[in-house]
């Protein structure tokens, strides 16, 4: 007996998990509007004419439009939507910032690199070549006066104008899911890869070392990653 015992649970641990119920049809067509909607609304906010501001704006009402124009087309209040949400199949996406991570993670926004100023060290004085001459040679300038070190990092809006139509969409959809309540989220985060999460990098600029903050996170010194369901 101990022995067909076993052999039931070895048969038993290969057979198939149960699978989840399906979900009411009703509650199924719900989240499928919902994803369309979301996909559909991200795309118009991330328009070739539409400025960085008003896609920040876009992505602070993208719940409460979801959700009024579902209803609308399903001819619910936003209630039943949101009830019918909440019984949902889950499916885990996640969003990846990338170089625009710096943005929500408040990084610094436009300005110099580096505060630092000096004087750069001049190239050679040669006329002729490195001849022990003095008619080959001439007197060095005297010092310049310091002068900035630091070169411009991109704004906001600058960042959005380069960025591509993948790249908006990210921000879009990341900043519409951090500010929204109907879905679970929790966000992650992995090292900056160009200065590997220091957040400086060491430059040589006129001849001088220089530690200037990483033109890819603006000293964040991390990526940003929001997943939800």
């Amino acid at each position: 007996m101990k022995i067909v015992a076993a052999l039931a649970l070895l048969l038993a641990s290969f057979q198939d998990p149960p699978k989840e119920p399906p979900l009411d049809p009703a509650v199924q067509k719900v989240c499928d509007m919902i994803r369309s909607r979301c996909t559909a609304l991200v795309s118009q906010a991330t328009g070739s004419k539409v400025k960085f501001e008003e896609a920040v704006a876009l992505a602070g009402k993208l719940e409460e439009t979801i959700v009024e124009e579902s209803a609308k087309k399903l001819g619910l209040t936003p209630d039943e939507v949101k009830d019918a949400w909440k019984k949902r199949d889950r499916k885990p996406r996640k969003v990846a910032y990338g170089d625009g991570s710096w943005i929500p993670s408040g990084g610094q926004d436009g300005g110099l690199d580096s505060q630092v100023k000096g004087t750069p060290v001049p190239d050679s004085t040669d006329l002729v070549g490195g001849g022990p001459s003095i008619l080959t040679r001439r007197k060095p300038p005297p010092p310049s006066e310091p002068v900035p070190m630091g070169k411009p990092l991109k704004t906001r809006e600058e960042w959005w104008a380069t960025a591509t139509t993948g790249e908006r969409a990210a921000f879009v959809e990341g900043e519409f899911v951090r500010k929204a309540s109907f879905v679970e989220k929790k966000e992650e985060s992995k090292k900056c890869p160009t200065c590997n999460g220091k957040g400086t990098l060491n430059v040589k600029r006129g001849g001088l070392g220089l530690t200037i903050l990483c033109n890819r996170c603006h000293g964040t010194k991390e990526d940003l990653i929001v997943v939800y369901e």
